[in-house]
């Protein structure tokens, strides 16, 4: 790889896409959503108003953050298909860097990542997702970077990497990391500090779309049809009485909505602490990352109450895993 080259790590979850990179020895992330839409916009009324028109073959699509017709990114398919381009893509725009060529290191969810039999590297799906990543795309009256090669890891162990690494822990404590994402669970026990991966485990049936899904419906019931986006937006900010005015229209219904993402939230929680017991009856340490985090800590503290305060939310959860593998690969430069 030519040393000119500048890398970049992405974690590109369904939900949102995180992008951290070294510039002048500082690392830098930003968390780029995923909402598109089939057909382009119309150009901006606003001069300072971007927007975001992209062709993949003959199909046209744009960025559309408010759009009832987004298209659904919570799937497994998504790793492998034209939105899982657009949002990689998308999201390098988002950086600020000027386009030109990089080298990206993506992620999979590690029951992509690894067969389940065996444990071993699905390298099929690998090859996969780093051929979908070289396809050709184009940016109308607007310039995109060069994807010119594409490593792919896999989620969540590596998002504790610096804590597991300055924790002075033993060569016999036992660290189960628990990635809540939009579309999957994605958990490990990791041993000492990062000396051995003793299990790993995925669930591409458990994450946030499981609230998202429920959020939609109850906006769509008051009147308040949304996209994927808004919804995740209203999750985050439930507790603020002036943004959900903003965005549920049959204000009679906001009581109803509220007290249905608390109940999806309770489920999520609950089904996530269920697997994560399943997995690891008894860790030492627990680390919790993803953008789903959050919302699960409360259930995994309730899930093993004798670890107190070793049932740990990462700081900035959802970006963790970006900025780990950015720094990693800084440390092999």
């Amino acid at each position: 790889m030519s040393t000119t080259l500048r890398k970049v790590a992405i974690d590109d979850g369904s939900t949102n896409v995180k992008v951290s990179w070294i510039e002048h020895g500082t690392l830098k992330t930003v968390v780029s959503p995923n909402s598109f839409r089939k057909d382009w916009k119309s150009a901006a009324l606003l001069r300072d108003q971007k927007v975001y028109n992209y062709t993949i073959g003959t199909t046209k699509y744009t960025y559309d953050a408010t759009s009832d017709k987004a298209l659904s990114t919570t799937h497994i398919e998504y790793q492998y298909d034209d939105l899982n381009l657009l949002s990689v893509h998308h999201a390098l725009l988002q950086t600020g860097l000027q386009p030109g060529p990089v080298s990206i290191v993506v992620t999979l969810p590690i029951t992509e990542y690894y067969n389940p039999d065996d444990c071993q590297k699905n390298e099929a799906k690998i090859a996969a997702k780093r051929r979908n990543l070289m396809r050709e795309i184009s940016l109308n009256k607007g310039e995109l970077f060069q994807i010119v090669e594409v490593e792919v890891m896999p989620e969540s162990l590596p998002a504790a990497l610096s804590h597991l690494l300055n924790s002075n822990c033993s060569p016999f404590t036992k660290s189960l990391i628990v990635d809540c994402g939009g579309t999957t669970l994605d958990m490990g026990v990791v041993v000492g500090e990062f000396e051995d991966v003793s299990a790993i485990y995925g669930n591409n049936e458990i994450g946030v779309s499981m609230v998202t899904d429920a959020t939609r419906k109850a906006l769509a019931a008051a009147d308040s049809d949304s996209s994927y986006l808004v919804a995740n937006e209203l999750i985050k900010r439930r507790h603020d009485a002036d943004f959900v005015r903003t965005v549920v229209n049959d204000e009679t219904r906001i009581p109803q909505i509220l007290e249905k993402i608390e109940t999806k939230i309770r489920e999520l929680g609950d089904q996530v602490a269920y697997e994560a017991k399943k997995f690891a009856k008894n860790p030492n340490r627990v680390y919790l990352v993803g953008g789903g985090a959050p919302l699960i800590a409360d259930a995994l503290r309730a899930a093993y109450p004798a670890l107190g305060d070793r049932v740990i939310l990462l700081d900035h959860a959802q970006s963790a895993l970006s900025r780990e593998i950015c720094l990693y690969h800084a440390e092999e430069a």
